[in-house]
């Protein structure tokens, strides 16, 4: 074919935005390499406290704001290099803030800040019969009180939020005061990650839980491609899941699978690739065939069709298996019908537990 005629036919279907790489664009990623940069020499700088932090059987007490900054200091450069995530950062950094907060209430420093609201609060509990050192509890107090109560946390906050500016975290007092709850939830997830990061069941679930919360943001932005692939690596969660849960019974029917199709490391469920978890979960029974008015379905074949769906993320499959296509919403609708159907096999959902989940 004419090399010219073959371009005219051969035009492209799509195109990259025409600014999508404009110089701003491109200095800006300067600017967050050299940020990454920056981290790494601040963490070369802070080897003395990286020492000291890492000894094991340190029984040595929390010394104080000195000790505190550095700390923060710490947190921020493994943020900035990128050894941490957001939410560890958080909570490494806040964690140390919080021991000086908490002695700063403690030792007094606050007392004119609390002093009206605090006597406002001791009033209602006399008018109400409460002697000191008794309370409520917070379904039980007074309307008065819970609005006094609020108040008292506004206080505190705002002074928390002045505390975390004072040790140079203007970036995560600005977040805590702009969005509170989203501030709360970095640090609940950044001190589970540090006291609870073998609780892999527990883990496997909240990724799961925010695969399927991916994959309808995506849907309802029509970018069906991303969703399909949320879809089938929540499957795949889920099928991990389920080993997990009967894990013994799971590792001996590994053992027993052909070789081509046995884990790698039949012990390290972790490692189990989707097609292993789809053979385990088949020959254990957690698959079990879907019935229909009009057909009988093998589960195992469809958790194998959401499986090549995900494998789109692919390149290089995609090219040889659909070429030119594109994942319509259709396919979402398709995957999301698979992966709700064995959803409710694999979690023991009923037909009527279903009905009533879609009703609401």
């Amino acid at each position: 074919m004419d090399i010219k005629l073959r371009q005219a036919m051969l035009k492209p279907l799509v195109r990259r935005q025409r600014n999508s790489i404009d110089e701003e664009a491109i200095l800006s990623a300067y600017k967050r390499l050299d940020n990454r940069a920056l981290g790494i020499d601040l963490l070369r700088e802070l080897r003395d406290v990286i020492r000291d932090l890492g000894k094991k059987k340190s029984k040595r007490k929390f010394a104080g704001i000195n000790d505190a900054k550095k700390q923060v200091a710490l947190a921020r450069a493994l943020y900035l290099s990128r050894k941490i995530t957001i939410s560890e950062y958080v909570y490494f950094a806040v964690h140390p803030v919080e021991k000086i907060f908490d002695d700063w209430m403690t030792d007094g420093t606050y007392v004119n800040e609390f002093s009206a609201i605090n006597k406002q609060m001791r009033k209602v509990e006399r008018a109400h019969g409460l002697r000191d050192g008794q309370f409520w509890k917070i379904n039980d107090a007074p309307e008065e009180y819970l609005k006094l109560n609020d108040e008292w946390k506004k206080i505190y906050d705002k002074l928390f939020i002045e505390a975390l500016k004072e040790f140079t975290l203007v970036d995560l007092a600005n977040l805590m005061n702009r969005n509170h709850k989203k501030f709360d939830r970095l640090r609940e997830r950044g001190r589970r990650s540090v006291a609870h990061k073998n609780e892999i069941e527990l883990i496997v679930r909240d990724i799961i839980v925010r695969y399927e919360e991916d994959a309808r943001r995506a849907a309802k932005a029509k970018a069906y491609s991303a969703a399909v692939v949320c879809l089938g690596a929540g499957l795949e969660g889920l099928l991990l899941l389920r080993c997990y849960r009967s894990s013994f019974k799971s590792v001996r029917i590994a053992k027993k699978l052909p070789r081509r199709m046995r884990p790698r490391y039949i012990d390290d469920l972790a490692t189990w690739t989707f097609n292993n978890l789809i053979e385990v979960c088949y020959k254990a029974g957690w698959l079990p065939s879907i019935s229909t008015d009009y057909a009988t379905y093998n589960s195992a074949g469809l958790a194998h069709i959401l499986r090549n769906m995900r494998n789109y993320i692919h390149p290089g499959r995609y090219a040889k298996d659909k070429p030119w296509s594109e994942i319509s919403e259709r396919d979402f609708k398709d995957a999301y019908s698979i992966y709700t159907l064995l959803l409710s096999k694999l979690a023991g959902i009923g037909s009527r537990k279903l009905k009533s989940l879609a009703n609401q």
